[in-house]
């Protein structure tokens, strides 16, 4: 039962922050949207710090883990469809990148947030790198060239809640023009 009760926890915290942010979202909304006392989310998660750092892991390791499954799918002949793939990873189910978003309006300075944060852009763009490396060269070339605005094109896409056939569109044109 704790897992089930603190699993779900987290996912109310994940919702809220995509939905309001996290800076909008208070402990009593993630306990009014589990469904429990507040008492029953202290037990859990003490302070909200401790919400955002098991929601922080969660989201970075959820991203990571479609970024590498993404790169296992490329293939050099099917190049709308690994865009396709990656824009689909991405923005896909539960609203990772708009929970990464709202973690980035939590960060200070030099802490270890942002330190997270920045190492975790950093691996995905190895990935998509490595993914794009396995695409045609001339695509691999163009992808390369445009790493620094995948990401933030993608969040700005998932910022807006784009929808996923458009989302999938603009990035294409993006990347093939």
């Amino acid at each position: 039962m704790k897992d089930n009760t603190a699993g779900s926890i987290l996912l109310a915290a994940e919702e809220l922050f995509a939905e309001q942010g996290a800076r909008g979202t208070s402990l009593g909304d993630i306990a009014k949207r589990v469904g429990i006392s507040k008492g029953t989310l202290y037990y859990y998660y003490p302070t909200k710090q401790d919400i955002v750092d098991a929601v922080t892991k969660r989201c970075l390791t959820a991203i990571g883990d479609r970024l590498f499954a993404w790169v296992d799918t490329v293939k050099p002949e099917e190049p709308e469809e690994a865009l396709d793939s990656l824009c689909g990873a991405l923005l896909g189910e539960r609203n990772l990148l708009r929970v990464f978003i709202t973690l980035n309006d939590l960060v200070e300075p030099e802490g270890e947030l942002e330190d997270k944060l920045d190492r975790a852009m950093n691996e995905w763009n190895v990935m998509i790198e490595v993914g794009a490396l396995r695409m045609k060269p001339e695509l691999a070339a163009k992808m390369k060239r445009m790493l620094a605005a995948i990401l933030p094109f993608l969040c700005g896409l998932a910022a807006l809640n784009a929808d996923p056939d458009y989302a999938k569109i603009a990035f294409r044109a993006l990347i093939l023009g």
